[in-house]
């Protein structure tokens, strides 16, 4: 009877590690982070806390003025920039809990939403113009200023930009 106890205690101990291990595997890396790449990204950009980067929706990240005044702030490059074809540019990037934005990162899918590239000047335009946007606002959490991911998208229709959101 003894022997059987045991037996059972020990595997009671194997499944409790294993869940534990499972768990913290699920929680410390989610789908879509964006680990620092010093190849891309710049040194200088820095986050609070790299382990608790949340989502843009569950810290309220916002943009003083809302999408509103994004696009008004990029009006003049929606007016200038000219695309060979139609799809969706998304940029996912950090807002760090200092109201800075960094570590870009793009993906483009054309009308069928498969994967797809358009010019690199214009990706990249787009890209330094969504970073001299100042009035980001990082989210909060229990009155603790927080890292946040944030996602804008472009849409492109006959090689012209016709919303952000």
């Amino acid at each position: 009877m003894k022997n059987k106890l045991n037996i059972l205690l020990f595997i009671s101990f194997l499944i409790a590690v294993a869940v534990y291990f499972w768990v913290n595997s699920l929680y410390s890396s989610q789908v879509g982070d964006i680990a620092f790449d010093a190849s891309i990204d710049n040194s200088d950009f820095v986050v609070c806390d790299e382990d608790q980067i949340q989502q843009y929706y569950s810290a309220d990240t916002y943009y003083e003025g809302g999408e509103r005044a994004i696009k008004k702030e990029l009006r003049e490059l929606i007016t200038q920039l000219n695309f060979e074809k139609s799809g969706i540019i998304t940029f996912r990037f950090v807002v760090n809990c200092s109201n800075q934005t960094g570590r870009f990162r793009v993906k483009m899918v054309n009308t069928d939403l498969k994967e797809t590239s358009f010019n690199f000047g214009n990706i990249k335009q787009i890209q330094e113009s969504i970073k001299n946007l100042k009035d980001w606002h990082a989210g909060k959490w229990n009155n603790q200023t927080l890292d946040t991911y944030y996602n804008l998208s472009f849409k492109i229709q006959d090689g012209k930009i016709t919303d952000i959101f």
